[in-house]
């Protein structure tokens, strides 16, 4: 078998024959993107802002001011130009001293021609960490770097044995550090985050850039408009009045009201008496980014939070119901009166969650 020799300059020329055909769509930007960023070509950085004081560290519009967001809108819209946002935080290991030191991380994100959705590629001190749970961006190629330092070994420490993602319950890791579990999320969510504090920079600005992945897509024909957003035509002179709509039929009944409360949510019966006892599941997980319902309750991880132990999240609090279950995300019980109330709070204030409910009739197996 014949050698190959890989050096900055062969691996742009020989990749597609040193990788399967299927990871080249994958692989080949991400190699661009991070020779560009080694040979400094094009690379543009904007720095956010430090918290004066030690505390969480949060994506909000103090990190990523509305002045910064449009800077970076200004860098993306330049042809062949990549943005380098410098990130920097507080860790806190608390077996440390306690006292906080500043660290940082950087991110890279440059425009993508193409029509793929991809991963944020991390990279841990020269250490490929896939994280799979993390949602695929559309329209951009990115890199998360971070350097050694004190986040360095915070995420180190979460680490599996296999380098492939960060665990909140490592050994190592738990109870560590302050804030640990957020700045986990902090980074992991870093790419989606910053893309949406990013399309809310200042109103003169051009939001075309983020067109990509915030958008709705238009119609091209008018039969593909919805009934309910068609323009009603004018009647012309003579033309006979259109019947009156049929009316709409009754709206069924709802069994349960689901409220968000500070840290999370509280579901409780409905205002009108059950007509027949019912069974309940409730299913509960962080939203992504991009991600629809569904999609975020599928991602759903047990280092995100668990409900049968009560990790990261406080205890569940039921109220009125009868054979009560708990699962890592989900709470089953059933009620026979409305005047149940079932409370989970305690969730990362910083992240959003969402919230599945079904019920079903426990004599007729009707689903809602």
């Amino acid at each position: 078998m014949k050698g190959q020799v890989i050096n900055a300059d062969s691996i742009h020329k020989n990749l597609d024959e040193l990788l399967p055909p299927a990871r080249i769509p994958e692989i080949k930007p991400l190699v661009k993107l991070a020779s560009q960023v080694v040979a400094g070509r094009n690379v543009r950085t904007v720095r956010l802002n430090l918290p004066e004081e030690p505390s969480k560290p949060s994506w909000d519009k103090n990190y990523m001011t509305s002045v910064r967001a449009a800077e970076c809108q200004k860098i993306l819209l330049e042809p062949d130009t990549i943005l380098h946002l410098r990130c920097p935080l507080w860790i806190n290991n608390k077996r440390g001293g306690g006292a906080a030191s500043a660290s940082c991380f950087d991110i890279y994100l440059a425009k993508d021609v193409s029509d793929l959705s991809l991963k944020p590629r991390f990279i841990r001190e020269g250490i490929t960490i896939p994280e799979d749970r993390v949602p695929k961006v559309r329209g951009f190629i990115s890199l998360v770097v971070i350097e050694s330092g004190p986040l360095a070994t915070l995420l180190g420490d979460s680490e599996n044995p296999a380098h492939t993602e960060w665990e909140k319950n490592a050994t190592r890791f738990k109870g560590k550090y302050q804030w640990g579990p957020s700045t986990i999320d902090f980074v992991r969510l870093s790419v989606g985050k910053a893309l949406n504090l990013m399309s809310q920079g200042d109103e003169e600005e051009d939001f075309t850039v983020l067109s990509d992945i915030f958008y709705l897509e238009h119609p091209e024909d008018d039969d593909e408009v919805p009934d309910q957003r068609r323009k009603k035509k004018k009647k012309d002179d003579g033309e006979q009045p259109e019947p009156s709509p049929p009316q709409p039929p009754e709206p069924r009944p709802r069994h349960y009201r689901l409220s968000k409360v500070e840290k999370g949510f509280v579901l409780r019966g409905p205002s009108e008496p059950l007509k027949s006892p019912r069974s309940y599941t409730i299913t509960v997980a962080y939203d992504f980014a991009g991600a629809s319902k569904a999609s975020a309750l599928k991602k759903y991880h047990r280092n995100d939070f668990a409900l049968d132990t009560a990790r990261y999240v406080d205890p569940p609090q039921a109220h009125n119901t009868e054979n009560l279950e708990l699962g890592g995300n989900t709470i089953a019980f059933s009620a026979s009166a409305n005047d149940f109330e079932v409370r989970v709070e305690g969730f990362d204030p910083d992240r959003d969650i969402v919230v599945d409910v079904k019920s079903e009739a426990l004599e007729t197996d009707e689903t809602i």
